[in-house]
């Protein structure tokens, strides 16, 4: 039997190929159950981002009601426990179907949820968000269904809307949370989450179940737990150099002891038949350089999220805080604009890609969010400015969501696309919590504390808008390094550029 070649050595042919469908082609139509399955695989695949807007939006209230200055622990014990899951996540989903193990992570996340909300404590709270963090793999498999699901001419565009719905469900939960913030507290917020997380396991159950893509064995659980552990344990000691001291003895440690635990995994995962994490595809300079192009701005956008947050409603102290003072309500209706452009930037890189290269569209939205994050550093004390300035940085996150998803399509396989994607989410949540990190570090530099609550001062906003649009400029030059890509396969041209094979 013939079969295709690999996506990522297929050769260019001398004859154009046939252009792609057009509008009028049935095969070019969307029908209603594939829109159905596409609605149905929005809020479970966007839920971890719409959680983390959620929780930052009660982390003031948090860390207030708790007088605790440890508030980082709130996102980074719920990035941690996500970190350990993913490559167990994505092996199981290949054994047993990905719509299973998604409906037992989420159910496993609600259970988090629960705890989170009715903790009587901070220490209990942190052990429901490990708990809830469980759910974050979710999102991998999202994006690696939708190229189960959907015929291959669809798949960028079910993509670009499932990453750009982002920017919609973050309109309609920050205002729905943002009322019962201000109504109930913290805990009518987090009581939303529990039902948001209900919402997306009724979803899933909507949804086929999909191919499943590994023959069934003995679960890595070496390369599992030495991956997962040696990330937290790095994650962990850069947490808590700020506080204990980057020379102290428990920081050293935790740090020395995920170094080696990585290069162990490394050593083990070369060498076992089915790894938990398939480290042979990154020796393709075309994913490895996209995955890791990709993850650093990413998690720079994410980040910046959180001072937004902490700038409209830490309250305005003469001489201690320089926040706005904002309602949850009115910081999310600010924040309107901003979501509707990201929801289009998303949807638009699916239709982009048809005649422009993703990794052009991706250099474009890395400078837009670069622009924005600078812009915003300057411009954020009143609503007018931050309008502006949300807008701007929305825009070049769309592209960059959507974008990401697109790179990764045009090189791998539909089999290799769930273990590209939980690499790239891996990456993610690893850089996303050394940047939340390094952004508290910038923020508490000019910070007053009051009754065991960090406040910030306007300088403080001023630095951590840089230092995340330095890190969107530092993933920009690691991008410099992704190869000339092909379109993603089933777009108007499913042929490489000009003269171009597929990267290897």
């Amino acid at each position: 039997m013939n079969t295709p070649p690999h996506p990522s050595t297929r050769p260019a042919h001398d004859d154009p190929p046939p252009a792609g469908p057009t509008p009028s082609d049935p095969a070019a139509r969307w029908t209603g159950a594939e829109l159905r399955r596409l609605a149905a695989l929005v809020w479970p695949g966007q839920l971890l981002v719409v959680a983390g807007i959620i929780a930052a939006n009660a982390q003031p209230q948090v860390a207030q009601h708790f007088h605790t200055t440890q508030i980082a622990w709130f996102s980074l014990s719920f990035t941690l426990a996500t970190i350990v899951a993913t490559p167990f996540a994505v092996r199981l989903g290949d054994l047993h179907g990905k719509r299973r193990t998604m409906l037992v992570l989420a159910a496993a996340g609600l259970l988090g949820d629960i705890v989170t909300v009715l903790a009587p404590t901070y220490p209990v709270m942190v052990v429901g968000r490990v708990i809830g963090g469980l759910y974050g793999p979710v999102a991998v498999l999202v994006l690696a269904a939708v190229r189960d699901l959907f015929p291959p001419r669809k798949v960028a565009t079910a993509l670009g809307t499932v990453a750009g719905s982002v920017g919609v469900l973050s309109l309609l939960a920050p205002l729905l949370s943002g009322r019962l913030l201000d109504a109930f507290g913290w805990r009518g917020a987090l009581w939303f989450l529990v039902g948001s997380t209900v919402v997306a396991i009724a979803a899933l159950c909507a949804v086929p179940e999909t191919p499943r893509r590994a023959v069934a064995g003995r679960l890595d659980w070496a390369g599992a737990l030495l991956l997962g552990g040696g990330l937290s344990l790095v994650v962990f000691g850069v947490g808590q150099g700020r506080d204990w001291g980057w020379t102290s003895a428990g920081v050293v440690t935790a740090l020395v002891a995920g170094v080696a635990a990585l290069v162990v995994c490394v050593v083990v995962e070369l060498r076992v038949s089915a790894p938990i994490l398939d480290l042979r595809l990154l020796r393709r300079r075309s994913l490895a350089t996209v995955l890791l192009g990709s993850s650093v701005p990413q998690a720079a956008f994410f980040a910046s999220q959180s001072i937004l947050i902490f700038l409209a409603l830490f309250p305005p102290i003469p001489h201690v805080s320089d926040g706005l003072g904002w309602s949850t309500t009115y910081n999310a209706l600010i924040g309107v604009p901003a979501g509707l452009v990201t929801f289009a930037a998303g949807v638009g890189v699916g239709r982009a890609v048809r005649t422009v290269s993703p990794r052009s569209v991706w250099f474009v939205g890395l400078a837009v969010l670069a622009a924005g994050l600078t812009l915003a550093a300057f411009l954020h004390r009143d609503a007018g400015q931050i309008v502006v300035t949300g807008i701007v940085m929305g825009l070049g996150g769309g592209i960059l969501m959507a974008g990401q998803q697109t790179m990764i399509v045009s090189v791998v396989s539909p089999a290799e696309q769930a273990a590209a994607n939980g690499m790239s989410s891996l990456l993610t949540q690893v850089f996303l919590a050394l940047t939340n990190q390094m952004l508290y570090a910038v923020l508490a530099a000019d910070s007053t504390v009051l009754e065991g609550t960090a406040f910030y001062h306007d300088r403080a906003f001023t630095h951590a808008y840089l230092a995340m649009a330095a890190i969107v400029v530092a993933g920009l030059l690691i991008s410099c390094a992704i190869p000339r890509l092909p379109r993603p396969a089933g777009t108007a041209s499913d042929a490489p550029e000009p003269g171009l094979t597929r990267a290897a």
